[in-house]
């Protein structure tokens, strides 16, 4: 997919503008400062510490590699111009290259106004677009909105895992779901 791409403008709950698109060379501070904001948060992502700048930049350019070469799909949201969050969906690797792994994640004053679902729709259609098979995604226990959201787009729960998730000082169980794409 060529960088920059739009795949979804829309209005949100709120009466707020949103595009989401492929992440363009300008976004990197955007996308970092949002990786640190979420890491600040200790929200319900995997992320535990901010990634240094360096770090990041790696990140990024390897994430561009992998847009142009379909093996990840990332899309950015942006709410009335300013970065909001972004979701992904990454292919596997030989026996499981029809599997997307998928994910998303918005800053908390985007949350609750439909950006969450639009989102996951946007990458469920670029992943049909990529002839993906199937998607899975793994959620906190305890993250009751995602939980809501997966079930309400049609995932499947597969399992939980007792425990599996460090977090604040406790551990909490790993949700596991499936969306066949066929």
């Amino acid at each position: 997919m060529e960088l920059g791409t739009v795949v979804k403008t829309f209005t949100s709950k709120k009466g707020n503008t949103v595009v989401i698109r492929y992440p363009k060379e300008d976004d990197f501070h955007a996308i970092w400062g949002f990786a640190c904001g979420l890491a600040d948060e200790d929200t319900f992502v995997g992320l535990n510490k901010a990634p240094t700048e360096a770090e990041e930049t790696v990140w990024f350019r390897e994430q561009q590699e992998k847009i142009r070469k379909d093996e990840v799909i990332h899309l950015e949201v942006f709410v009335n111009g300013s970065y909001a969050g972004n979701g992904r969906v990454e292919r596997g690797k030989y026996r499981r290259s029809h599997v997307g792994n998928i994910g998303i994640a918005l800053a908390p004053p985007f949350r609750s106004e439909g950006i969450g679902t639009e989102l996951m729709q946007a990458l469920i259609g670029e992943a049909k677009r990529l002839t993906l098979r199937l998607l899975v995604l793994s959620c906190f226990e305890n993250n009751a909105p995602a939980l809501h959201l997966y079930e309400k787009l049609g995932f499947v729960r597969s399992g939980t895992t007792p425990g599996a998730i460090a977090f604040k000082g406790e551990y909490t169980g790993e949700v596991h779901y499936y969306l066949p794409l066929t």
